[in-house]
């Protein structure tokens, strides 16, 4: 695998979803949860000489990994796919794309059990925190409504200081939008 790929782009997926990271997360507890028996599948597939079952499902996986911003996985998975349609035999790239499917659901069993902590992915925490607090301040600034998971998710990308966390919540729940951006620009 090209290690520049990130294997999850958080980033990606949680723009996918409107800013909900949670939802990103749930989402992702549900592909691990779906995909853990995907090699088991293929392999029976494989032994039986279902080559079109094969392809359905490497193609459906390759949808989701491609709408959750999981893109080792979505590049190998068009590799497999095309391979399968063009002939009737197990691919070449089959044990590459087996442990690219592992490490990926090992990232997103990770980050599932432990949804506060982004460590386990090839992301920049830094990138991830600034994107997240432009969404925020431009929020503020159109007095968009913000649900209280996406309150929250941007106010603790924010600050660890959990006193000005809740000065931040406190602002915005009085519709005061100035000054939560004053202490978002803090």
């Amino acid at each position: 695998m090209n290690r520049t790929q990130t294997i999850i782009d958080l980033e990606f997926g949680t723009t996918q979803l409107s800013g909900n990271k949670r939802l990103l997360l749930t989402l992702l507890q549900k592909f691990t949860d779906e995909y853990r028996q995907t090699e088991q599948k293929l392999n029976t597939a494989f032994k039986n000489e279902d080559w079109e079952s094969a392809r359905v499902l490497v193609h459906t996986l390759k949808g989701v990994t491609g709408n959750l911003g999981i893109n080792a996985l979505h590049d190998e998975c068009k590799q497999i796919e095309d391979s399968l349609k063009l002939k009737s035999e197990i691919p070449s790239n089959y044990a590459q794309f087996l442990s690219i499917l592992r490490e990926t659901l090992d990232v997103t069993a990770k980050l599932s059990a432990n949804p506060d902590s982004d460590s386990t992915v090839d992301d920049s925490n830094a990138s991830s925190a600034n994107q997240s607090k432009e969404d925020f301040l431009r929020a503020l600034r159109n007095s968009e409504f913000i649900t209280e998971e996406q309150l929250d998710s941007w106010v603790k990308a924010t600050t660890n200081d959990t006193a000005k966390q809740k000065s931040i919540k406190d602002a915005v729940d009085e519709l005061d939008y100035q000054t939560a951006i004053n202490l978002v620009n803090a």
